[in-house]
């Protein structure tokens, strides 16, 4: 059985603060420029005022920039990816509001690269007033998952596997993390130049799983293990990619945002190369 043990850099998606890095031994890599420069062109907000929608996009294009990512809120070209968000906002109490940001990540030819969300409450004034605080806060924990988006730096494809991969939705994850990290994934090994099955008759090649396991609070942290299983259409397995490390307690409880793609794009890069390793003929493709 062939075993892939991966460290990976895992970075919390608080929903009023900028990501906070957790559970690395070595600093996070540099986020790559998209191919040729291109860029990323922030688009105003959907269903947002007028000055949420403007300081928003600007808030992301500072995020991006921080990431060593080219954006702009005011500027494009024919080979800049297209940023956009749509807001859902829910009355609260006491003048609040919960303010809900889908950040949806397309190429130049309009193909969807990629989802995260970002969420906080807030006073209503300062969303309908485009509040700059505001909207840092909801754009910086979304940023680095963007990012990620638009890195070049997997490994290509050996030979011309193009294998099928069945992806199974993950379990024992808290919060929404099987959800996040489920949809993180399909991406990711996507990325990888796998290919998904998306319907009942597409013959699958493989079979992946994922499972997250966390541990009781230790002090003020948990240990956190998520691993990820490669089996053939028969059952029988062909290996594993463990990550695991420690957490602040209770930190992964809500939205998992841009850690889901922290851990999917550490982890499918191991999945496609045991596919290498074992080759389609023994899933029973020749």
């Amino acid at each position: 059985m062939r075993r892939l043990w991966l460290l990976a850099l895992l970075f919390l998606a608080a929903c009023n603060s900028p990501p906070l890095p957790i559970m690395g031994r070595s600093p996070p890599p540099v986020a790559l420029s998209p191919p040729d420069s291109a860029g990323i062109y922030v688009l105003p907000t959907e269903n947002a005022p007028s000055p949420a929608a403007a300081a928003l996009a600007a808030a992301m294009a500072a995020a991006l920039q921080k990431a060593n990512i080219p954006a702009s809120a005011r500027a494009s070209n024919r080979g800049s990816y297209r940023l956009q968000s749509i807001v859902t906002v829910t009355p609260g109490t006491d003048g609040r509001e919960s303010i809900s940001v889908v950040w949806n990540l397309h190429n130049a030819a309009g193909k969807l690269l990629g989802s995260t969300p970002s969420r906080l409450d807030a006073i209503n004034d300062a969303w309908q007033r485009g509040d700059d605080k505001l909207a840092t806060a909801l754009a910086a924990p979304a940023a680095p998952a963007i990012a990620q988006l638009v890195q070049t730096d997997l490994p290509l494809p050996q030979g011309q596997l193009m294998p099928v991969v069945a992806l199974r939705t993950v379990t024992g994850a808290p919060g929404d993390g099987d959800r996040a990290l489920t949809r993180a994934m399909g991406i990711a090994l996507q990325r990888s130049n796998l290919a998904l099955a998306t319907a009942p008759a597409d013959k699958e090649d493989f079979i992946v799983t994922g499972t997250v396991e966390v541990a009781p609070p230790a002090g003020q942290k948990q240990q956190v293990k998520v691993t990820w299983v490669l089996r053939r259409p028969d059952g029988s397995e062909v290996g594993r990619v463990k990550q695991e490390n420690f957490v602040p307690m209770g930190s992964l409880d809500g939205a998992w945002g841009g850690v889901a793609y922290a851990v999917t794009d550490a982890a499918a890069p191991g999945v496609r190369r045991l596919i290498e390793e074992v080759g389609l003929s023994s899933a029973g493709r020749s």
